[in-house]
This record gives C-alpha cells, structure tokens and sequence, in this order.
C-alpha cells in the first residue's frame, strides 16, 4: 500500500514538472513571437518628427491608429497599402495650391509634390524642346508659388520683298536750269527672303533672315537734269549764267574821293586791267570773281538794278564778297550807298 501511493506521489511530480516546462516553453514563444512583430517606425507629419513602436499591418492603418487623416492630394511615402517594417520612416507631405501659367491659361492647382519637375509629371504636363519653365524644374515648391510655362515655336516662311529703284540723276549743261527729262523708266526689283519665325506663346517675337535670293534685279531710273541757268534782265534779255552770289555793294567813281587821282593824273579814270572806266565797270576781289567775268547786278530792294556789268577794277577795300559799282557823278554814287545785291557770274 505504501508503495502504491509512492509511486502515485513520483507520478504527480513529474507532470507538475513537464507542465512547468511546457508552459516556459509557451511563454518564451509568446514572447518571441511578439517581439518578432513588433516594429519600430518614425513618423514624420506638419513638420513633426515622432518614434511609434507598432505590431503590423499596413502603413494606412498605422496612421489610422494614430489619428492622422490623409487628404486626397496628400503624398505619403512609403504609400498607404504597403505594410509596415522595422525601421520605416513614414513620411506624409501635405498639398498646397500653387498657380500653373501654361501658355495663355492659368489654373490652380493642389499638389504634394516637391519640385517643378515632379508637379509638372504628376499632371502629365509634356514640355517640348525649346519651351521655358520657370522657376527651373529642380526648384522646390511652395504654396502660393507660381509655375510659369512659355511655350516656343519656330517655323520657316518665305516671304517676297519688293527691292526699291534707285534714281541715278545726269547733269546736262545743255539743258535749262531746273528741267528734268527721264531717260530710262525704274523698275523695282524682288527678293525673296527664308525667314525663322519665333513665337512665344502664340506671340511672335522674332524674326531671322536665314538665306535672301534675288528673283529679279531692280531697274534704276536715270533722269538727266538741266544745270543751265537763264535769267531775265531788266531790258527782258535772257541771260545764261553758271552761278549767283548775294554780295555787299558800294558805288564809286572816277574822282579823287574814290581813287585819289584827279584828271590830270595818267592813271586817272583807268580800271586795274587798263580798260577806261564806264558805267558797268565794277570793282570785284579777283579771288572771288576773276576780271574780265561777265556779271549782271540785281536789286534785292525793288530798286532799280545795276545790270549788265564787267568785273574789271579792284579796290583796296573789296575783300571777299564785297563789289563795288562805278557811277559817273559823285550824286548817284551817294544816293546808291551800301546795299546787298544779287550778282549773277554769266557765261
């Protein structure tokens, strides 16, 4: 009897024993296998930075669990149906509106993105080779920034350009002063022009000549244009002459107030080129008119002219554009004094 129940003791022993261990054994599992799912992750969310000790499942349930709505256009990175990892860093950027100027249109748009580059790809916005962005597509985006796209083109046009005549004139000293005869019709030529048109959002803005080529050569006018000039005397001859200054005239005569000669001097009453002075002979600077040139003296007053005249005389104070007109009495030469006359050198 003492045996039996000995034996019964050993027994109770050795299962109090083995249900210690299995329990052990059940609680180490235990404890593995949630260490084995837990997870260590950093948030970062509005600009905070937060460690979160999780057990599983997706990264939206995770920010479900921690109260953090996701809007529409919110990015969350790594992305909502993925699952959670020991060691992630969940981070969710928030949209902002910024303005889009494509060509002429403008939009608001919302965006999460963080450069030009990425906003302008998340709209499937395709640029083409020459258009312009601004700012550049690396730029980092901030609400209320503005993307700015300017869309180029180039084309090629040709174009005719009308080439001008010019006008050649001859100068004929056979034909009356003033009169023109056309000899030869102008014709105006054309040029045709390979053109590089820039436009700018529909806008042109530059234009570049890339070859010209002459289709046909202009024509010149030639015109031949009198140089022969004729004036009217007061005695209604007409008169040729080559050129016409207005001048300072002063009258003398033949006495001792003008010359310093009286009538029984030899010289007396003779010009510098040994003519006898006469009524038409005037005194000239033969730098500006040579002597023995024909002249014709007219009146700028409404006085009665001088008219027909030869330079034959000089006088010491003749200088430059002065003449000086002979007169027979000493009367008129007075009462002629100083004036301004037109001097007309004939041929």
């Amino acid at each position: 009897m003492e045996t039996f129940n000995s034996s019964k003791d050993f027994l109770r022993g050795i299962n109090k024993k083995v249900f210690i261990a299995v329990l052990s054994v059940a609680i180490l599992m235990t404890t593995f296998s949630a260490m084995a799912i837990r997870k260590d992750v950093v948030l970062v969310c509005d600009g905070n930075e937060i460690n979160i000790t999780t057990f599983g499942g997706t990264v939206e349930s995770l920010l479900n669990k921690q109260g953090i709505e996701i809007g529409e256009e919110d990015k969350v990175i790594p992305e909502l149906h993925e699952r959670v990892t020991d060691g992630d860093r969940i981070v969710i950027h928030r949209a902002f509106e910024i303005q889009l100027v494509d060509g002429n249109e403008e939009t608001t748009i919302v965006t999460s993105r963080k450069t030009v580059e990425e906003a302008l790809n998340s709209l499937y916005i395709e640029l083409g080779q020459m258009d312009k962005v601004q700012p550049d597509l690396q730029s980092t985006l901030e609400p209320g920034d503005t993307i700015r796209i300017t869309r180029i083109l180039k084309e090629t046009i040709t174009e005719n350009q009308e080439i001008p005549y010019q006008t050649t004139i001859k100068y004929n000293d056979d034909l009356d002063y003033g009169k023109t005869t056309r000899i030869q019709e102008g014709r105006s030529g054309v040029k045709e022009i390979l053109l590089e048109v820039t436009y700018e959002d529909g806008l042109e803005v530059s234009r570049e000549v890339i070859e010209e080529k002459i289709i046909q050569e202009a024509t010149n006018e030639i015109v031949e244009k009198g140089t022969s000039r004729y004036l009217v005397t007061t005695r209604g001859d007409s008169r040729r002459y080559k050129d016409v200054i207005v001048m300072e005239a002063s009258a003398y005569t033949a006495g001792y107030e003008s010359t310093g000669k009286t009538p029984g001097d030899p010289y007396y009453g003779i010009t510098r080129s040994g003519t006898k002075v006469r009524p038409g002979v005037v005194a000239v600077d033969p730098r500006v008119i040579p002597l023995g040139t024909k002249l014709y003296i007219e009146s700028m007053d409404r006085t009665p002219s001088y008219g027909i005249a030869s330079a034959e005389d000089t006088g010491g104070a003749i200088r430059g554009n002065k003449i000086d007109l002979f007169f027979e009495s000493r009367e008129d030469a007075l009462r002629f004094g100083r004036r301004k006359v037109k001097v007309y050198i004939l041929d």
